[in-house]
């Protein structure tokens, strides 16, 4: 049986193993929070050039990426949905290339009809009615 001594001994070595543990973890914690506080500005900077938020926000959204990391997936879900003016723009004015066309990207033969269901219902139909 262990006398008490070694069983004082024992738990100041699971006491010092905690202690030291929780010592590391909260330097890395600290190490990883300066690091990210360092490109916060620059992650900022980004965000206003490019339209996604005014320059005037940019201290709030600031504060808001340094606060947790549940609030930079809010404002990166919030982000998503955001269109800046020039996007705006340029809705509805793609130009069509030969790769939006059935066949022409792959180099596969174009058929003279439409193989798609739907065009071979409209062909069915069509032919119905001569």
């Amino acid at each position: 049986m262990s006398t008490s001594a070694e069983k004082v001994l024992q738990l100041a070595r699971v006491s010092n193993e905690l202690l030291t543990r929780f010592q590391e973890r909260e330097e890395k914690a600290a190490t990883e929070k300066q690091a990210a506080l360092a490109i916060v500005g620059a992650a900022v900077q980004s965000l206003v050039d490019n339209e996604r938020i005014f320059p005037d926000q940019r201290n709030d959204v600031a504060e808001k990426i340094a606060s947790s990391h549940l609030a930079c997936i809010e404002l990166i879900r919030d982000l998503a949905k955001h269109r800046n003016a020039s996007e705006i723009e340029q809705i509805g004015t793609h130009v069509k290339t030969a790769g939006d066309q059935p066949g022409r990207a792959t180099g596969a033969p174009i058929s003279d009809y439409d193989e798609r269901p739907s065009g071979q219902r409209y062909r069915t139909i069509l032919m119905q009615g001569q």
